[in-house]
């Protein structure tokens, strides 16, 4: 017989056992934090806009594209920042043509000939607001070629084509047509009249003859809250300082060389009120009278010139002592160095103006025919630099006749120094031993990274110099180049000069034969005291 247990009893142990077995719930699921999704669309910015190039993008590139439209087409918490990465940047008007049913090809060019109906505005808008670039910069001329010019007035028929545009670089052709005002729109900061494009093979013959002036006008017009601008086209650009006046709000302007300077070119860029970047470029054969500009460049911080001595002193002389902090010099000096003792002096002479310097490069883009005799010469040019005491940076390109004395006079007149360049040429007793770095290591606390020319190898059948005492604090120099052309023939000497000058040294080279066994050298020693670093402890 089977004696069956009454229902509440049953009951009462089934609810027990469940306690003890009992399933926990699952967590509700986490929502994916916003901050987070834009992260993982942001990483993929560059890629996305890299597939637009058609001429350097690779498949990794259009990947990275398709990725991110599949990831923002996965869930609706997805999309709106995906397609705002997506949308970001265009090259070309022709991805606003693909969304537009009335979109027809005509003689191979995509047109807009049928009205736009307000479902197709609604649609077009929906992306054009997510566009902040128009980069044309990339754009290939089959790409330029298949866009009908009449399309841009029809998309910017009611407002700007993108109304929420913050920096525009356009082609040559938009940048001279009507289609030119259908872009502009008071967004805009950034603008290129025209862009560059580094895919042309030459735009010189397409640019003769153009005149930039009245694009620049209505670039004014339209967009005078404009904060940078580039003129990079070799053509005119008539009423430059009529425009470049209404740009209140101009913080950096680049202006490469123009085949036409007005008279009053440099009055209208020393009257820009907020500028604090200028880099121009100056006519070779071309000569500005700014005897008439008082207090221009009142808030320069940044300049970037190339030219003549005499007309880049001519600018200098209008710059605020105060305020300039960045200086880089590119002289088109003459290759007989005796016609340039004329217009140079000056030039370095009005460098020790400037108190504020901490960033000084000096190079020229001519090749210089020099003698022994030029020797102090060079050094005078050179001289006015080191009362330039807060220098934080120096790149000198032109010739200098070095000796240890001198080397010793550098490294005490910048305190300040964390990189100093030397690549200019020398020869002969103008190359300073490999112990004059040692002033370097005693003067310089700041300094990172050194080229610098030192003599590496030493007088046949002599005894090699002892290596100097060594430093006795971790400087915190990582980098130095010798710039001669000569082999090291001694690599552990060098090596152990370097360490023992520079103990926290980590790489040094130079354009001649032997540095990798320097190299390899200077790698033991640092081994070498970690290990004893290691025993101590």
């Amino acid at each position: 017989m089977f004696k069956f247990a009454s229902s509440s009893n049953s009951s009462s142990k089934l609810s027990s056992s469940s306690s003890e077995f009992s399933i926990p719930k699952p967590e509700p699921v986490q929502v994916l934090d916003n901050h987070i999704i834009n992260l993982i669309c942001e990483e993929l910015q560059f890629e996305t806009y890299m597939a637009l190039d058609q001429q350097l993008r690779t498949s990794s590139h259009l990947a990275a594209r398709q990725g991110l439209l599949s990831f923002g087409l996965s869930s609706k918490a997805f999309l709106e920042p995906a397609l705002n990465v997506l949308w970001r940047i265009l090259s070309s008007v022709d991805p606003l043509l693909s969304v537009l049913p009335e979109t027809t090809i005509v003689e191979g060019k995509k047109m807009l000939v049928k009205q736009i109906a307000p479902k197709s505005w609604d649609r077009l808008r929906f992306y054009t607001s997510r566009v902040q670039t128009f980069d044309q910069r990339i754009l290939s001329e089959k790409e330029e070629s298949s866009i009908h010019t009449s399309v841009y007035a029809r998309l910017g028929q009611l407002q700007p084509i993108f109304p929420a545009l913050s920096e525009f670089h356009p082609t040559i052709s938009i940048s001279v047509s009507n289609s030119l005002m259908f872009f502009l729109s008071r967004t805009i900061n950034t603008a290129s009249l025209p862009a560059f494009f580094p895919h042309a093979k030459s735009s010189k013959d397409v640019e003769e003859g153009i005149d930039f002036g009245p694009s620049l006008s209505i670039l004014a017009w339209k967009s005078p809250g404009i904060q940078t601008l580039y003129l990079e086209s070799d053509a005119r650009y008539t009423g430059f300082s009529a425009s470049i006046t209404c740009f209140n709000n101009l913080k950096s302007l680049r202006i490469v060389r123009l085949s036409h300077y007005d008279s009053d070119f440099i009055n209208g860029i020393a009257s820009l009120q907020k500028l604090s970047y200028l880099n121009l470029t100056l006519p070779d054969n071309a000569s500005f009278d700014v005897s008439d500009i008082n207090g221009g460049f009142s808030t320069l911080n940044t300049l970037r010139i190339s030219g003549s001595p005499g007309e880049i002193h001519k600018i200098l002389k209008l710059v605020s002592t105060s305020t300039l902090s960045e200086l880089r010099l590119t002289c088109n000096l003459h290759s007989v160095w005796e016609e340039n003792r004329t217009g140079m002096p000056d030039l370095t002479r009005c460098l020790d103006r400037f108190s504020s310097l901490t960033v000084l490069e000096v190079s020229s883009i001519s090749e210089i025919d020099l003698n022994l005799f030029d020797a102090q010469f060079l050094w005078l040019l050179f001289s006015p630099i080191l009362r330039s005491s807060l220098l934080r940076k120096l790149a000198y390109e032109l010739p200098l006749f070095l000796t240890d004395q001198r080397a010793a006079e550098m490294a005490v007149a910048w305190p300040h120094i964390e990189s100093l360049s030397l690549t200019s040429e020398t020869w002969g007793e103008g190359i300073p031993p490999i112990e004059s770095l040692r002033h370097f290591a005693e003067h310089c606390p700041r300094l990172e990274s050194l080229e610098f020319p030192v003599r590496v190898n030493f007088v046949v059948d002599l005894k090699p110099p002892s290596p100097p005492p060594p430093t006795l604090f971790m400087h915190p120099l990582r980098n130095f180049r010798c710039i001669l052309y000569d082999d090291v023939k001694s690599p552990a000497i060098v090596a152990l000069h370097l360490y023992q000058i520079f103990p926290g040294l980590k790489w040094a080279d130079g354009p001649g034969s032997g540095w990798s066994e320097v190299q390899s050298t200077l790698n033991a020693f640092h081994f070498l005291s970690k290990q004893d670093r290691q025993l101590l402890e």
